[in-house]
């Protein structure tokens, strides 16, 4: 007998707040990864691409917001935990790969973790809106692990940072 169970689809006009939390979702996302053209081209940057140019605290304040982010849709809708886990793979991926100084803001521009985590919303929605029905059970121990797992490897990036910040600072003021 399987412990998993399915949600009833909900049409989406019963829930004018969840649509205005996907809408101010959406807006962060795209303010994130995608607000700025760049002149000449077809590509869009956003403030993860700017601030990941300040170095290690733009990665750092980025990564707060991704997470910040996930962990708002996980809060607010039934995303099943395979889906939870590929929006926290997507987050920390960015991270990682962000740190790493030319190659993280070259990363940064076309990963873009928030457009595709809402894509990864999008379509839960969809499928719910479809009346297909959608596993549903993130469990608060299960999203509370996966925050503090987000956190977790935040906190250990932003220790790095303070860690070589503080080498840096030591190194110029030695003598």
């Amino acid at each position: 007998m399987s412990r998993l169970r399915t949600t009833e689809p909900t049409p989406r006009a019963i829930h004018p707040q969840a649509e205005a939390m996907a809408r101010n979702l959406e807006r962060l996302a795209w303010l994130m990864d995608r607000a700025i053209p760049i002149p000449g081209t077809k590509l869009r940057v956003g403030l993860d691409a700017l601030l990941g140019l300040v170095p290690g605290w733009g990665d750092s304040i980025t990564g707060v917001i991704q997470t910040a982010l996930v962990l708002t849709t996980l809060a607010h809708y039934r995303v099943p935990k395979a889906v939870a886990a590929r929006m926290a793979a997507n987050v920390v991926l960015d991270n990682v790969v962000g740190f790493v100084p030319f190659l993280g803001d070259l990363f940064d521009m076309g990963f873009k973790a928030n457009t595709r985590n809402m894509a990864l919303l999008s379509e839960v929605r969809q499928r719910q809106d479809q009346g297909e029905p959608m596993p549903s059970a993130p469990s608060i121990r299960y999203l509370a692990l996966v925050g503090v797992v987000l956190v977790s490897v935040l906190g250990l990036i932003f220790i790095g940072v303070v860690a070589v910040t503080a080498y840096i600072v030591k190194l110029i003021f030695a003598h």
